[in-house]
């Protein structure tokens, strides 16, 4: 199992990749160093909760696409049945593939933070007010990776679909309907965050119903990844049995 991990990670980080991704997942960084400049130091840690939190969906982006590639390139590479010859059960294989999926957003989310932090020093802000994103980022990681990596095995137009998912459900229900606002990963992620931060009306506005708190965040975090591997299970199991 290791030796597969390790293969899907390295295919997934290709330095086009890996540059192209961690750019896009810095976004909020520059956007918070830029806003950073005209802000007083008094404000500094709020900005940086709020910028991070409205414009981190730009590591949703990231993550749907370095995920979805973990599965959909071995098929579309034509290598996905000599993965499959290997005398693992396919619960395992499905293991493997979310471990290296997650563990290739989570590459791109801790250098998307890594980003944020220089950033906060640059404009005089403390590593105290940008430590506790971290944890949005890795909690993100977790989640997108358990959605992404089955998408990206399901469905040929895995990133159309994964677009829709953020963009509309995230982005747009998610604000309207509460029961909705439960399946957000980026809210979830948010719940985490807000249990260790003070936040203000923007955050407050992306958190929406969710009640911040980092034991609710976790369990529902336990619960999509053991749904996705259940699910990327059944789909080696069924849908292409050998």
């Amino acid at each position: 199992m290791t030796h597969l991990v390790a293969h899907l990670y390295r295919r997934l980080l290709s330095r086009g990749r890996l540059i192209g991704l961690t750019a896009l997942a810095s976004v909020p960084a520059l956007v918070f160093m830029l806003a950073g400049f005209d802000e007083s130091t008094s404000r500094i840690d709020e900005l940086y909760v709020d910028t991070v939190t409205s414009a981190g969906y730009t590591f949703a982006i990231a993550s749907l696409v370095i995920a979805g590639a973990t599965l959909r390139e071995e098929r579309d590479g034509g290598t996905l049945p000599y993965i499959y010859m290997r005398p693992i059960r396919r619960s395992v294989l499905a293991l493997a593939s979310l471990t290296a999926g997650i563990a290739g957003a989570l590459t791109i989310g801790i250098l998307g933070w890594t980003a944020s932090a220089i950033a906060g020093l640059v404009i005089g802000a403390p590593l105290s007010t940008t430590l506790p994103g971290l944890g949005l980022f890795v909690a993100a990681s977790f989640g997108y990776g358990a959605i992404f990596v089955p998408l990206g095995y399901l469905f040929s137009r895995s990133l159309l679909i994964g677009l829709g998912y953020i963009i509309v459900l995230e982005s747009i229900l998610a604000f309207a309907i509460t029961g909705i606002a439960q399946l957000s990963i980026w809210r979830i992620g948010l719940s985490i965050y807000g249990s260790y931060e003070d936040f203000g009306d923007v955050a407050r506005e992306g958190l929406g119903p969710i009640v911040a708190g980092a034991g609710g965040g976790i369990a529902k975090l336990i619960v999509v990844l053991i749904l996705g591997w259940l699910l990327l299970t059944w789909a080696m199991q069924k849908r292409d049995a050998l």
